[in-house]
């Protein structure tokens, strides 16, 4: 992957990030071009036989991760992680552009590391006809999502942990990437790391803008996130990463105009983690009541 330029400074001037986020868009357009069509290998440091690997997945030879029916992970030893997305039609006119679906998070994980994000690194992305696309993934055994290790800290750890979670998702964002698939099993935790080590994964939904992401795109992302946390996670802690993601949302009318419909989406959601009650505890116009600030 290429280097990350550095994302300017938060207070830096909108034509700054204006130029920064076009210069990002422009290596993306380069990294595109660069995939031929057809059912391209992509390799990006893993160099042996991809069909051993694949065999290994069909028998199970390994840590199952994700078992179906969808997508299919499985820990494979040797600091890998091997992906499996299964066709979704017969025949697919992405794959014939050079876009399957691991092509497609291979190249979105790249765009995040070019803009400063940490992500589990793509080793390699390919596909069969008629049989799905595969993405190779260095693993991450210290890692795990952020839904287990928010319940593995208390008080002022959990507190820096999900404060650093929102000022990242907050740089996210203002560097015009909305996720679109923000739940934390998607966000990867260390915390042993001297320096707390967050990765991003599941790129395939990705959009890069030219701009800041809209509220509206923002809130979808806060709202994956928000639902998926477990209840152990208090309604004053949630508020309190909330005011580290922008301090102005928890303020009138701010909070209306982007929170109330965030806890709204939120609570329409059916992660498997979704607390029985988030901060509104309920819906419409006792959501509302329930969510005015202070």
């Amino acid at each position: 992957m290429s280097s990350p330029a550095p994302r300017p400074a938060p207070e830096a001037p909108a034509a700054a990030w204006r130029a920064w986020r076009r210069a990002m868009r422009r290596e993306d357009r380069r990294a595109r071009r660069a995939v031929p069509c057809g059912h391209p290998v992509l390799r990006r440091g893993y160099h042996g036989p991809l069909d051993v690997l694949e065999r290994r997945l069909a028998s199970g030879d390994g840590e199952v991760l994700k078992p179906g029916p969808g997508a299919r992970v499985l820990r494979l030893g040797d600091g890998l992680v091997l992906k499996h997305a299964p066709p979704t039609r017969r025949l697919d006119p992405r794959d014939r552009l050079g876009r399957s679906k691991a092509v497609r998070s291979l190249l979105a994980a790249e765009a995040l590391a070019r803009r400063g994000f940490g992500v589990a690194r793509p080793l390699a992305a390919w596909s069969r006809p008629g049989g799905g696309s595969y993405l190779l993934l260095e693993d991450l055994p210290r890692h795990r999502p952020l839904h287990q290790a928010v319940l593995e800290v208390r008080g002022d750890e959990r507190a820096a942990l999900l404060a650093a979670v929102a000022a990242t998702v907050r740089a996210l964002h203002r560097a015009g990437v909305a996720h679109r698939d923000l739940k934390p099993s998607n966000l990867l935790v260390d915390l042993e790391a001297d320096d707390l080590d967050l990765r991003f994964v599941d790129h395939d939904r990705h959009r890069f803008l030219p701009v800041a992401t809209p509220a509206v795109l923002a809130r979808r992302d806060l709202a994956a996130l928000h639902a998926g946390l477990p209840p152990e996670v208090r309604a004053a802690e949630r508020l309190a990463a909330l005011r580290a993601y922008d301090a102005a949302w928890t303020e009138r009318p701010t909070w209306r105009r982007h929170v109330v419909p965030l806890l709204a989406e939120a609570a329409a959601r059916r992660h498997r983690w979704r607390p029985r009650r988030l901060l509104s505890g309920g819906n419409g116009a006792a959501l509302e009541r329930a969510a005015e600030p202070g």
